[in-house]
């Protein structure tokens, strides 16, 4: 998840202009062996990055993991059926 953060910054140093980044996860599932289920989200990464790196305009999550619908999170992250129907359109014109 990181690479995004990372490409958002280089981007918009090599254009000199701000750019828009959007993430889309099929999910956020890491399967250790056959009943061993870890969410990557929870790591805590994503807000360091959020914070100290660069914002990226939302993620969006085809199945979010649970952590997605609890605060810091929920302000970040989206359903991809909310990127549809309403972001794609403020994404485009603003």
């Amino acid at each position: 998840m990181g690479k995004m953060f990372i490409d958002k910054i280089l981007l918009e140093k090599f254009v000199k202009r701000p750019q828009k980044v959007i993430g889309i996860f099929n999910n956020d599932v890491q399967r250790k062996n056959n009943n061993d289920i870890s969410f990557t989200l929870v790591s805590g990464l994503f807000m360091v990055y959020t914070k100290f790196l660069t914002e990226i305009e939302s993620i969006y999550y085809l199945d979010p993991p649970p952590t997605a619908l609890k605060e810091p999170y929920n302000k970040h992250i989206k359903p991809f059926s909310e990127l549809i129907t309403y972001d794609i359109f403020n994404l485009m014109i603003t």
